[in-house]
């Protein structure tokens, strides 16, 4: 039996309590198109990897993105793949503060820690985080690495459960991209959002995902394969069936 990760002093974004290594389904509805996630996340120390399959519609399928986390040496490794590509690219910084190809999800919302590319956090600096239902919590911006010059990233954490359930991407003082949690998970599962919402405010275009599932228990040898294997073990823990 592995050791449970210990999350000090807050809980990783899209964590499960002290659950090392997990996954749920997400859906959500893009322009006309119905859409299925996979994500599965897998923490060990002070690493963590998180993937997120598309499964649904079948064009997409085998799209993914492959995030390696390592808090200790501040580094975070973004791959991402879909099926026009000849082979999966690794993103350049100024790609990792985007959006995953044909969403409005970053990939910011799906790292286990704040982006270590980031700045300090401006500490007394105006944190407008108004414009989500989260406006009591504890907000602080960070500006973007060099490469990403007038772009700043506000978090708001709640005060209750010490999660980021708020985030925006901004540059030179106009909203890019909003990120916020719609609905919180049962404390059984350590909170995990049920709903989350992603939106553009310069064209009024969002997104609501929904997650469908519990998170299941993954084993941790599974992120050692691809993410094909890594998909079919996922949707057998889902359904139940010995992976």
């Amino acid at each position: 039996m592995t050791e449970a990760y210990v999350r000090e002093p807050d809980p990783p974004n899209l964590s499960v309590g002290t659950r090392e290594s997990y996954a749920f389904s997400v859906e959500a509805t893009i322009g006309q198109r119905n859409m299925r996630y996979l994500i599965g996340r897998r923490f060990g120390g002070h690493t963590a990897v998180t993937v997120l399959l598309v499964s649904h519609p079948a064009t997409l399928a085998g799209t993914h993105v492959w995030i390696t986390e390592d808090a200790a040496a501040g580094s975070c490794r973004v791959v991402t793949y879909v099926p026009t590509m000849k082979t999966p690219i690794q993103l350049v910084e100024r790609h990792v503060l985007g959006c995953l190809p044909l969403t409005d999800i970053g990939y910011l919302d799906l790292m286990a820690w704040r982006y270590p590319g980031l700045g300090p956090g401006r500490e007394g600096a105006p944190a407008d985080i108004s414009w989500s239902r989260w406006d009591g919590a504890s907000a602080r911006s960070y500006p973007g690495p060099s490469c990403t010059p007038g772009l700043t990233v506000t978090e708001a954490t709640d005060r209750s459960t010490r999660m980021v359930v708020a985030r925006a991407v901004e540059r030179l003082g106009t909203p890019v991209r909003r990120w916020e949690v719609l609905e919180l998970g049962d404390p059984d599962t350590g909170r995990l959002p049920r709903r989350i919402r992603v939106s553009r405010p310069q064209t009024g275009h969002w997104t609501e995902l929904r997650r469908t599932t519990e998170p299941v228990d993954v084993p941790a040898a599974a992120f050692e394969t691809g993410p094909d294997e890594l998909g079919e073990t996922i949707e057998a823990a889902l359904d139940g069936r010995a992976a």
